[in-house]
């Protein structure tokens, strides 16, 4: 009895391993986008040179960029504005469609095992029913932190989803339903009238466990207050006038 007390000692006195710092690498629309994660739980998640998302210190931030540089908001006080000015769907379309999830097969991507499932649409009209949405996840614990920039990513955006999907539609809860499952590993849409596949929208391509400079998770530029993006959006809409090119938000992947 004694010597599995002073084991169990032993065992809780000793120095638990560090956590390592995990990039994870994804192929969007012909550019790569991020995501990493420091043994803090600070985070990043973005495409270079377009915009990211930021956690620091518990609060998360977003910086989009354009040819004038970067802004930066916190990312719930914009998520609030969206949510008041976004048209909210009508309560007679509420009852128009329904969501659900359906298990796919078990798929390699770029060496990583996941499971396939299907955010299939069961009430609808029949053309919007021959289409869905295949997500592959993985559960894979190396990966686990990746998983949860993403869940806590889309936890935050996905009330935006409200203004198309009412809550009664089941799409939010679907969706965070699937994120809930692991880290994800490709998202492709699929039309079950088409001859071919659709290209994936996003797929995993590698992940590593490098340390990760602390600067990655420094903010590009001082953070722009509630009030006053309205005006920095429209500057970002519309960088340098009526004509302007070179719109981050137009040319988010």
């Amino acid at each position: 009895m004694r010597t599995k007390l002073f084991l169990a000692t032993i065992l809780l006195l000793a120095p638990l391993p560090a956590l390592a710092d995990v990039t994870a690498r994804y192929a969007v629309g012909g550019k790569e986008l991020v995501v990493e994660v420091d043994d803090g739980g600070n985070s990043r998640i973005g495409v270079d040179g377009k915009f990211a998302i930021i956690r620091r210190d518990g609060t998360d931030y977003i910086a989009i960029s354009d040819k004038e540089g970067p802004k930066v908001f916190e990312l719930q006080a914009m998520i609030d504005l969206f949510k008041g000015i976004l048209p909210k769907s009508k309560e007679e379309e509420a009852d128009a469609f329904e969501f659900a999830l359906a298990p796919g097969a078990a798929v390699a991507i770029a060496g990583q095992q996941g499971n396939a499932w299907n955010l299939v649409m069961v009430k609808g009209d029949d053309e919007s029913k021959k289409k869905h949405i295949e997500m592959v996840m993985s559960a894979d614990p190396a990966l686990e932190p990746v998983g949860t920039v993403f869940r806590r990513s889309v936890a935050s955006l996905i009330g935006l989803a409200g203004a198309m999907f009412p809550e009664k539609s089941g799409f939010t809860a679907r969706l965070t339903e699937l994120f809930d499952k692991g880290a994800l590993l490709r998202v492709r849409p699929v039309d079950q009238g088409a001859e071919k596949p659709e290209p994936a929208l996003i797929e995993f391509k590698s992940f590593d466990t490098a340390e990760i400079d602390a600067k990655h998770f420094e903010l590009p530029a001082p953070v722009t207050s509630a009030d006053e993006i309205f005006g920095a959006m429209g500057a970002l809409m519309n960088p340098g006038g009526e004509g302007g090119e070179g719109s981050a938000i137009k040319n988010l992947p």
